[in-house]
């Protein structure tokens, strides 16, 4: 399903690439819009055709290593431990504690409403 997926967004590409030129050159919307569409179908064609043959000859499938990083992160998320790593992002994500919020004081946040005393107000300059 990968190769499906890297030839739909080359065929993409190359669709936009043709109606940006198409546009700039002063054609004919017609003629842009059909264009692109046999841009998008050709281009989209040779990428999966290509990524066909290289998953044939055993140089690279994408669908293989998709699935393989599938693999290997289900085994990470069901038997890993936090490492040292994941303990230092989680030490550095924890705020300090004079930046406590009131959340996490015990207290309920409540809501004030700004007053017109408490606005800072800028004199613009002369």
């Amino acid at each position: 399903m990968a190769k499906l997926y890297v030839a739909v967004v080359f065929a993409f590409i190359a669709a936009v690439v043709i109606v940006i030129t198409g546009l700039s050159s002063d054609a004919r919307l017609i003629t842009v819009f059909f264009r692109s569409i046999v841009g998008f179908v050709s281009a989209g064609l040779i990428v999966y055709m290509v990524l066909r043959i290289l998953a044939a000859n055993d140089i690279m499938d994408f669908d293989d290593f998709i699935e393989a990083k599938d693999e290997e992160a289900l085994a990470e998320v069901e038997g890993a431990e936090p490492s040292a790593a994941d303990d230092e992002a989680a030490e550095g994500e924890q705020p300090e504690a004079d930046e406590a919020e009131p959340a996490e004081t015990g207290e309920p946040a409540q809501f004030e409403p700004l007053s017109s005393e408490e606005l800072t107000r800028m004199d613009s300059p002369q």
